[in-house]
């Protein structure tokens, strides 16, 4: 029963969470311009990366550890202040050289102002793994919807001033900054003045593959608004942020079920077997129910552009349709990476990601010489490539014969 109200509330939680991004990104989309997305699209693998260093996986570890103490949490908020303060201290001086790459001077001063949000983070990466633990996601999902809630507000005045992109920008710090206040409110959370070398080196262990791996994962997933962003205008790639947004809302949601709920569940569970019923009827469910949903937004891709975004908009449906192709098989993988994760070969995950990051920027790079749409369409056929990687390894992993699962489908 405690098992199905943990995935319950944090369903709510992300839904809620995700449910706000999307109408956020609805709503501004009448108030901003393509430009203005296209800005903030531009420094979206900037910030996700440096979050991502921030994050390094290394909580994974106290999630998975039996007995965890103060000096543990300690050892990792430590860490995260000090990789977050010199992430912004990078980002800060380049900011001038990636504003000249792009040629977009306001380039500066949006990379400076949002990078605050990066230390930000790292007093909210140990809140969470606590919450985790327990286990609490109705608390969680309470917090993440007032706090959505709070950064929506402040968006929308600011787009109503007439500010443009930086409503945006301020979205993105007062989302990240009433999410540590709140957890902080719930937690109580105090980090002892120490730093203990043992602690940092199980959890450095245990991370230093998967951050690895979220390393190339966050650079592949990301760097195509970057490229389109350089061969095209602005106008195009601020359409094809949106696009992305509306087509990745399902996917959004699954990956933050699967990382933020069954990965923590699933750590708990040393039966084999279990394991593997958990990974087959989830694989089953994902991929019809994904199935109909992509079939659904390829079919009404202008009509659901049209009626999201308005006429403005209207370019970013043929890119909608293509992306729309991607979100059953980047959300296998997602599936995929947290059995591999949960059975502890962490490696393998690295070894993945890899593999999968190398093959993506190549069809882009590639495509990228072709133009626009030749840069879209690589993502989905990159992405279905590494879908079928992903499942074959995960079931070498599981030692289980995909024509088992194939016959269950068609018997059930």
């Amino acid at each position: 029963m405690r098992a199905i109200n943990t995935i319950i509330w944090s369903g709510i939680s992300i839904f809620g969470q995700s449910g706000i991004a999307f109408l956020s990104t609805i709503i501004l989309a009448r108030m901003l311009t393509p430009d203005d997305f296209g800005l903030i699209g531009i420094v979206t693998l900037f910030i996700a990366f440096s979050q991502m260093m921030v994050d390094s996986e290394m909580g994974g570890a106290l999630l998975k550890k039996k007995t965890v103490d103060n000096t543990d949490y300690s050892t990792l908020f430590y860490y995260n202040l000090a990789a977050s303060l010199v992430l912004y201290v990078i980002l800060y001086a380049s900011a001038p050289l990636i504003a000249d790459f792009y040629d977009r001077q306001e380039l500066t001063d949006i990379i400076r102002i949002i990078s605050f949000t990066i230390i930000i983070h790292a007093f909210r990466v140990v809140q969470r793994i606590m919450i985790f633990r327990s286990l609490n996601f109705k608390a969680y999902a309470l917090i993440n919807m007032a706090s959505g809630i709070i950064s929506l507000a402040a968006a929308l005045w600011i787009a109503k001033a007439g500010y443009g992109y930086w409503a945006l920008v301020w979205q993105q710090i007062v989302l990240a900054f009433a999410n540590v206040v709140f957890l902080q409110l719930y937690n109580r959370f105090i980090p002892s003045l120490c730093f203990s070398k043992e602690s940092f080196r199980y959890q450095f262990s245990f991370g230093i593959s998967l951050l690895g791996a979220d390393t190339v994962k966050t650079i592949a997933n990301n760097i195509s608004t970057n490229i389109i962003g350089k061969i095209s205008s602005l106008d195009f790639t601020g359409c094809y942020s949106q696009a992305s947004r509306v087509s990745g809302f399902c996917q959004t949601f699954l990956t933050g079920l699967m990382d933020q709920t069954i990965f923590p569940m699933m750590v708990k569970i040393d039966d084999m077997t279990r394991l593997k019923s958990i990974y087959h009827k989830t694989l089953i469910y994902m991929t019809l129910s994904l199935s109909v949903v992509t079939v659904l937004f390829v079919t009404l891709a202008t009509p659901i552009i049209h009626y999201l975004l308005g006429e403005e908009w209207i370019q970013a449906s043929g890119i909608f349709q293509i992306l729309s192709l991607t979100i059953l098989p980047a959300s296998v993988q997602v599936l995929c990476r947290n059995i591999i994760k949960t059975l502890g070969d962490t490696k393998r995950v690295l070894y993945l990601e890899t593999i999968k990051s190398s093959i993506l920027i190549s069809f882009l790079l590639a495509a990228s010489l072709a133009g626009n749409y030749y840069v879209v369409w690589s993502l989905a056929v990159s992405q279905t490539v590494c879908c079928f990687i992903w499942l074959y390894e995960t079931e070498a992993r599981l030692n289980i014969r995909i024509r088992m699962q194939a016959d269950t489908l068609i018997n059930r």
